[in-house]
């Protein structure tokens, strides 16, 4: 009998705990929203730090929005060995765990509008086990931009501003041009890393530019200001390097080339040179140096060869369309084209008129030909060496002869007549042709075979 109650006490209870657990079940909920608030505090150029976990200070933490459930980890995807850019909203796993999981607990799936994250904006979420992985984002990073580094001017381009992008630059830019201390042209936005200032180089002078970093789409306007100014060495424009202002955008005209292929270097068509930039435009109306040569360039992008005149100047181009400079002979004639070590003239131009070259006076018409023999300047004779070589056309001063006959000039180069003391000796030359006399007598005066006077 007493086996039986004691069996039935048990049978009581069990029962009973069962009915108590299966209450228990039944009575959990649950959580039908969830609340995450986020924190970062870093600029451009940082790195990601450490996450801290229901705490409110430090450069980064996270705290849970409902008792229900806390934060149990948190962990960054996006990497934390790079440097942050600007805009750049780096992400995160947020993983969630119920505070009490027999009191509630987290369904398999969410609708966005019932997840908040303040700091943030929500990726996604999905349940593992017991708990829920919130992905998020964190704030975009604001900061200033980097300033673009190696910036100088282009050597094969004259006027072409070129720079490299940085690290943390939005690849767009604010460029002013200077003409000495004056600004004379600025371009707010240049998705690019290279501009063409040289339309804009109408004088001759000291050119430089500056430039900075500059936001360009919406979000970078938002989150990223604009980096400090860099400035670029000088380059010097001479009055033969002065553009004739054609352009204003670009010192190119479009191209009508066949050929879709868009490459930069020379390009032939049809026996004619032209020089073409990977956006298909071609130089043109402009000089071009590459390599240290210069070249010239017409209207319609043709690479010039032979004689190029401005209003000022004469220029030769070879056959291979190089600018030539120094000492050239061309068709029978010598020119004088000025190298660039020191002359007032333009690099290239031929000389004209008087000319002091390699040390001696030398005379070149107004085409640049050098003249040799007997020239009459204002009603003046001189005498230019024929004699091939080293001096050949150069102002011959003092005594000389040339086909059997004796002239004399003075230091300036002009034709003495009449009696002249040479070297202390009494000499006469005619009036007409300047000829010295020789075995003959002049106004009394016996003069030798050599025209001495024999006093």
């Amino acid at each position: 009998m007493k086996q039986q109650r004691k069996a039935l006490a048990v049978g009581i209870i069990s029962a009973l705990c069962l009915c108590l657990t299966a209450q228990k079940v039944t009575a959990t909920e649950s959580i039908n929203s969830v609340s995450v608030k986020v924190s970062l505090n870093i600029e451009a150029g940082d790195r990601l730090p450490d996450i801290k976990i229901n705490q409110t200070d430090g450069e980064c933490y996270v705290t849970s929005g409902d008792k229900k459930y806390t934060i149990r980890e948190a962990e960054w995807v996006t990497s934390t060995s790079k440097d942050m850019t600007i805009g750049e909203e780096p992400k995160m796993n947020v993983t969630l765990t119920p505070s009490d999981e027999y009191d509630a607990y987290f369904k398999s799936n969410y609708e966005a509008s019932k997840i908040k994250i303040s700091g943030g904006t929500y990726v996604s979420a999905k349940r593992n086990g017991s708990d829920l992985i919130v992905t998020l984002r964190a704030k975009a990073i604001k900061g200033l931009y980097a300033e673009p580094e190696d910036i100088g001017w282009k050597d094969t381009r004259l006027g072409q501003a070129v720079w490299s992008k940085g690290d943390n630059t939005s690849g767009a830019y604010e460029v002013w041009l200077y003409l000495g201390k004056k600004v004379i042209f600025k371009k707010e936005q240049v998705k690019a890393t290279t501009y063409n200032f040289y339309p804009y180089m109408t004088e001759e002078g000291t050119y430089s530019f500056k430039i900075r970093s500059v936001p360009f789409k919406a979000d970078e306007l938002k989150n990223g200001k604009k980096s400090g100014w860099v400035e670029s060495d000088e380059l010097v424009i001479r009055d033969r390097d002065v553009s004739d202002g054609t352009g204003k955008e670009s010192d190119t005209t479009k191209g009508t080339a066949a050929n879709p292929e868009k490459k930069t270097g020379w390009e032939e068509q049809s026996g004619v040179w032209y020089y073409r930039y990977a956006d298909g435009s071609v130089q043109a109306n402009s000089w071009l140096m590459l390599d240290n040569v210069y070249y010239r360039f017409d209207e319609n992008g043709k690479m010039v060869t032979g004689w190029f005149l401005t209003q000022s100047d004469i220029y030769y181009m070879a056959s291979n369309g190089a600018m030539v400079t120094g000492w050239n002979k061309i068709d029978n004639n010598w020119y004088y084209f000025y190298p660039d070590n020191g002359y007032e003239a333009p690099m290239g131009a031929a000389a004209t008129g008087w000319q002091v070259i390699d040390g001696y006076y030398r005379y070149f018409n107004n085409q640049g030909a050098m003249q040799k023999g007997w020239v009459n300047q204002a009603g003046r004779w001189y005498y230019l060496n024929t004699i091939q070589g080293n001096l050949e056309g150069a102002m011959l001063k003092g005594l000389f002869t040339r086909d059997g006959k004796t002239y004399y000039t003075g230091e300036d180069g002009v034709m003495l007549t009449g009696w002249q003391k040479v070297d202390g000796v009494w000499r006469y030359f005619y009036q007409q042709d300047g000829v010295m006399a020789v075995s003959t007598v002049i106004d009394g005066c016996q003069l030798d075979e050599d025209g001495v006077w024999k006093q």
